[in-house]
C-alpha cells in the first residue's frame, strides 16, 4: 500500500513539474487507477471517482488516463471488440483477452517469448521498441462453465 502511495505522489510530482494542473479530482483519478490489474475502462474508473466528486466528468477521467499514458505510467489497452481500457502496469507482458465476457488478464513474458530488442533488432533501421505486448484472444474458464452472459 505505502508503495503505491509513493507511486501516485511520484506521478502528482512529475505533473507539477511538467506544468499540468493538479487537482482533487485528477488526484483521485490516479489513486483510483495506479495498482489495479483488471484493465479498467475510462468509465469503471469514472464510475469509482463519481461517488466522491459526483460532478466530475467522465471527459476529466479520460484526459487524465490519457495523460498517464504519455507519461509512460499505462497503457492503451484494445481488445477489439469494446471500448479503450487502459493498464497501469507498463512492462513487457501479454494479455488474454476473453472474447465473450471481455475480461484481460496479465500474464507476464517468459524467456519463450520475444524480447523488445530481438523485436528492434529483428526490425532494424534503427527502429526502437517503446513496449512489447502480445494480446491472446480466446474464452475464458468462466465463460466456457457457462458463467457469464455479455461482454463487461
Amino acid at each position: 500500500m505505502a508503495e503505491r502511495e509513493a507511486f501516485v505522489d511520484q506521478i502528482v510530482q512529475d505533473l507539477r513539474v511538467s506544468g499540468h494542473r493538479v487537482t482533487p479530482q485528477r488526484v483521485a483519478i490516479i489513486r483510483e487507477f495506479v495498482g489495479r490489474a483488471d484493465h479498467p475502462s475510462a468509465e469503471a474508473i469514472h464510475q469509482r471517482v463519481v461517488a466522491e466528486f459526483p460532478m466530475i466528468a467522465i471527459s476529466t477521467v479520460y484526459s487524465t488516463i490519457r495523460l498517464l499514458v504519455e507519461m509512460g505510467v499505462a497503457a492503451e489497452v484494445s481488445p477489439g471488440f469494446t471500448g479503450a481500457r487502459f493498464d497501469p502496469n507498463t512492462s513487457n507482458h501479454c494479455h488474454v483477452v476473453c472474447t465473450h465476457c471481455g475480461s484481460i488478464a496479465d500474464v507476464p513474458a517468459g524467456p519463450e517469448l520475444p524480447t523488445a530488442e530481438a523485436c528492434a533488432e529483428t526490425l532494424g533501421s534503427g527502429f526502437r521498441v517503446e513496449r512489447l505486448t502480445l494480446d491472446i484472444h480466446g474464452v475464458c474458464a468462466r465463460c466456457a462453465a457457462g458463467g457469464s452472459d455479455a461482454p463487461d
